[in-house]
C-alpha cells in the first residue's frame, strides 16, 4: 500500500475529529491526489532527487494546486510562462508540460544552489528546449531583457514573499492585457491580519495586497485560502488590463 493510499485508509477507520487538523489536511490532499491525478514521472524523480540532496520537500507546491497551474495555463491558451522562484523546479516542471510543443518558460532563481539542483531536474525530465532557467536577482533578469520580448501570457510568482510587490511591478513590464498572474503563499496561517506581526515577508504581502487594490494595470483581482498537506496557507490572481 502506498503512503498516500494509507493514509487513507487510517482515516476511513477513525472519526477524523480524533485527528490532528493537519493530518487531516493531509490525508484528504493524499484522497484528491489517488483519483484525480494521474502518475508524472517527471514529477516524481524532481521529489526523489530533491530529498536526496537533502531539501526539504514542502518547499515545493502541493501536486493537486501543481495541477490547478497546469489546468489554468491551457484554459488561458499560454504559450509563454514567466516564473519567479524556481527552486527545485518542480512547479517550473509542471507548467512546461501544461505548454504547447513551441511554448516558452522562463524561470528565475537567485540562489545557485537551487538553480544547480532545478537544472537537474529538468534536463531529467527533457525540457530544457521548452525551459529557460535563469540564475539571478529577478530585478537584474528582468531588466536584462531585451524590449522587443514578447508579452508573457501567465505568470507564476513563488519566491521571497517581501519582494512581492515589487515582482508584481516587473511582471506588469513584460505582460499584456489577460495575462494571468499567480502570487503564491500569500495568507501565512493568517499571519498577515496580525497587527504586531511586523516580519519582512508578512509586510510585504499586506503591501501586496494594497498594490493590488485598484491598481491601475489590474483589471480585477482575488485572494483565496487553502489548506492542505502543506498547511494553511492561500494564493492571489490578478488579471492584467
Amino acid at each position: 500500500m502506498t503512503q498516500s493510499n494509507s493514509n487513507i485508509s487510517r482515516l476511513s477507520s477513525n472519526n477524523s475529529t480524533d485527528l490532528d487538523t493537519q493530518q487531516v489536511w493531509t490525508a484528504v490532499d493524499d484522497y484528491i491526489e489517488a483519483h484525480l491525478l494521474e502518475d508524472n514521472p517527471a514529477l516524481n524523480q524532481t521529489l526523489e532527487n530533491t530529498v536526496r540532496q537533502g531539501y526539504p520537500s514542502h518547499l515545493h507546491i502541493a501536486a493537486n494546486q501543481a495541477q490547478m497551474l497546469s489546468m489554468l495555463i491551457k484554459m488561458n491558451g499560454a504559450k509563454r510562462i514567466l516564473e519567479f522562484g524556481t527552486f527545485a523546479g518542480y512547479s517550473t516542471i509542471v507548467m512546461a508540460q501544461a505548454l504547447p510543443a513551441d511554448g516558452y518558460l522562463l524561470t528565475i532563481e537567485s540562489r545557485d544552489t537551487h538553480y544547480a539542483l532545478a537544472q537537474e531536474n529538468i534536463a531529467h525530465a527533457g525540457l530544457t528546449d521548452i525551459i529557460d532557467a535563469r540564475l539571478g536577482l529577478a530585478n537584474e533578469v528582468i531588466h536584462s531583457l531585451d524590449a522587443t520580448t514578447p508579452a508573457f501570457d501567465f505568470i507564476f510568482i513563488d519566491a521571497d514573499k517581501q519582494s512581492y510587490p515589487e515582482y508584481l511591478e516587473l511582471s506588469l513590464r513584460h505582460a499584456r492585457s489577460g495575462t494571468l498572474i499567480i502570487l503564491d503563499n500569500v495568507i501565512r496561517a493568517a499571519e498577515i491580519i496580525d497587527p504586531n506581526n511586523h516580519k519582512p515577508s508578512i509586510v510585504g504581502l499586506r503591501e501586496l495586497f494594497q498594490a493590488l487594490q485598484n491598481h491601475p494595470q489590474i483589471a480585477e483581482s482575488t485572494a483565496i485560502q487553502t489548506v492542505g498537506c502543506k498547511g494553511y496557507d492561500g494564493f492571489a490572481m490578478a488579471v492584467v488590463k
